[in-house]
């Protein structure tokens, strides 16, 4: 896998790998391989949303910075550590 700090990385939810809904404003989400349970909200389920569609660490730090008026600086690094913990959960796919 390449890292989440690659430029031009495009990354989209394994289909195959979670089972999730997005209820009152929170994400749930069954780890299908490890049976674990996960639960989003705030910037989390903001981030788990637009992983829906393919779309690059820089995309989902302008995303937080549009959504919570962050600095650029923070959501890059608070979506590339999103993206490492789902990479490390193997929950996420690559795409080109």
């Amino acid at each position: 896998m390449t890292s989440p700090e690659a430029e031009f990385g495009r990354y989209r939810l394994r289909d195959a790998a979670v089972s999730w809904r997005d209820v009152d404003g929170e994400v749930i989400a069954l780890d299908v391989g490890s049976g674990e349970y996960l639960s989003l909200n705030g910037s989390g389920r903001v981030l788990w949303l637009a992983l829906v569609e393919p779309v690059s660490v820089d995309e989902l730090g302008a995303l937080l910075v549009e959504t919570f008026g962050i600095s650029e600086a923070l959501g890059r690094a608070d979506a590339s550590a999103f993206i490492a913990d789902l990479e490390r959960r193997a929950l996420l796919d690559e795409v080109a």
